[in-house]
C-alpha cells in the first residue's frame, strides 16, 4: 500500500475504534480512551503494514 492508502485505512480504523468503543464499551470503560485506541492503531497501520510487491523487481527472480 502506498502512504496515502495506510493514512485512509488508519483513517477508516480510528473512525471504527471510537464507533465500537461509544457503542459497545462506553458503560465499562471512558469514552476518552477511545481515541487514543485509535491514534495507537493509525500509526500501527502506517507503520507495519508492507508495501506493495512491484512487478518485475529483481527480489522476485
Amino acid at each position: 500500500m502506498v502512504f496515502g492508502d495506510k493514512l485512509f485505512w488508519g483513517i477508516m480504523l480510528f473512525i471504527g475504534v471510537n464507533l465500537f468503543w461509544l457503542g459497545v464499551l462506553e458503560d465499562y470503560i471512558p469514552l476518552w480512551l477511545a481515541p487514543i485506541v485509535g491514534i495507537i492503531g493509525t500509526l500501527s497501520v502506517i507503520k507495519f503494514v508492507p508495501p506493495p510487491k512491484v512487478e518485475g523487481s529483481q527480489d522476485e527472480e
